[in-house]
């Protein structure tokens, strides 16, 4: 997925998280303080030792409008697993509620959003697809000992080692996914691929220095690399560059509408080499336009079109039956995820306080509809392996699936 990043380094976070404090500050002002009072008057919320509350509340704060709000769409699983969960008695009786606050795609906003769902009684917090945002609605929720998840964020730098000790993601980090793409490219014969990197946001910038990393540890070339960025229409310039290059392939570190534009006008100039993309251009929304699909891969966590198992087949048919749009699944399926691993940790420990239910998340494995996952101490993303589809017919393909071998790092 294409988040909305600002182009940071590790160096600067510290900048950045100052900046965070002085949103929390500006927002428990605007709320009267919410900030300090560990949730509203309204609040169903218990101590771990009380036992689970008689609701248990999942408070969402999320963009429901501005430019995040396709991504955050994915609530809608979410909401599904919620629906199945009650239907069935809920947790040991208890039943599951989900209040929502819009962020607007405003990392400022997001802070007022996630003290709008405090107040509105959250005992866990769901946070949106974007990793400036989602860390500033993080620091809400470890405020008040809250677990919270990414509905799909995958891009370096949310939750441990740097963020908060109680911020998950159900999706796989960037970096393993990048590394998943090199080893399959690697292995069918690719040897000198080029590399166009979006340098408006921390995603394409990860992505190309991962994707580099892996590729050197291979053994492998790099033919080149060109900058681009998202709002580009025109890439006439590294195109040429392209052609200079005599690459073999193409690693699209992007996402639409910029790198489906770029690839477009690839394939425009007869360059028919294969274009590898990240989890950003899942679906076919993005392909209007472009004159051969042959030769396109992207990685994602699967895809309506063509699901890796019978689970996700039978989730994402009966999310489409719902109305809800399973183009972009592999979000549905994070978000899915996220949402299962919310509710087992809660019904195994008997309990909504955020360090025992970190605890649990990272001393054990737990199955969820992507396949299992367990996080470290240091690390909350999960590593699994990543399916990889193909394009040749205009429609995501399951082509095969691959583990991570080697392990890049943030910035190297």
């Amino acid at each position: 997925m294409g988040r909305v990043e600002s182009v940071e380094s590790g160096g600067r976070r510290r900048d950045r998280l100052g900046r965070v404090v002085a949103l929390l500050l500006v927002a428990s002002v605007a709320l009267g303080g919410v900030a300090g009072c560990g949730g509203g008057e309204e609040s169903t919320g218990s101590s771990a030792s009380e036992g689970l509350p008689e609701e248990i509340v999942i408070g969402a704060a999320i963009a429901k409008t501005g430019i995040l709000a396709p991504y955050d769409a994915s609530i809608a699983a979410v909401e599904e697993l919620v629906d199945e969960t009650n239907a069935k008695g809920g947790i040991d009786g208890h039943k599951l509620r989900i209040v929502q606050a819009d962020t607007r795609s405003d990392p400022q906003q997001a802070v007022v959003a996630a003290q709008q769902v405090v107040e509105d009684g959250a005992d866990v917090m769901l946070v949106t697809c974007e990793a400036l945002t989602g860390d500033a609605e993080a620091t809400v929720a470890e405020e008040h000992n809250l677990l919270n998840f990414t509905l799909c964020e995958n891009a370096p730098g949310f939750g441990p080692p740097t963020g908060s000790r109680l911020s998950f993601s159900a999706n796989p980090s960037l970096l393993s996914e990048a590394s998943a793409g090199a080893s399959f490219l690697y292995e069918r014969g690719v040897e000198r691929p080029f590399l166009f990197r979006d340098t408006a946001y921390v995603y394409g910038k990860a992505h190309c220095s991962a994707f580099e990393q892996t590729w050197e540890h291979l053994g492998g070339e790099i033919a080149g690399s060109a900058d681009i960025k998202i709002t580009d229409e025109l890439v006439t310039g590294q195109v040429s560059e392209l052609e200079r290059s005599d690459a073999d392939a193409v690693i699209m570190c992007s996402s639409p509408p910029g790198g489906a534009a770029a690839i477009k006008q690839i394939r425009a100039a007869g360059i028919d080499v294969p274009i590898l993309g990240p989890s950003g251009f899942d679906g076919t929304f993005w392909m209007k336009g472009i004159p051969k699909t042959e030769n396109i891969y992207v990685t994602s966590n699967g895809s309506i079109y063509d699901p890796p198992n019978p689970a996700t087949a039978k989730l994402l048919g009966k999310l489409k039956r719902a109305g809800v749009d399973t183009d972009v699944s592999t979000n549905l399926l994070s978000a899915y995820a996220a949402g299962q691993l919310i509710r087992d940790t809660i019904e195994e420990t008997n309990s909504i306080d955020g360090n025992v239910l970190a605890d649990a998340l990272e001393t054990r494995s737990h199955n969820t509809i992507v396949g299992p996952i367990k996080y470290g101490e240091d690390d909350h993303y999960p590593t699994r392996t990543w399916p990889i589809y193909e394009y040749s017919s205009g429609k995501p393909r399951l082509l095969t699936e691959v583990r991570p071998q080697f392990e890049p790092r943030y910035g190297g």
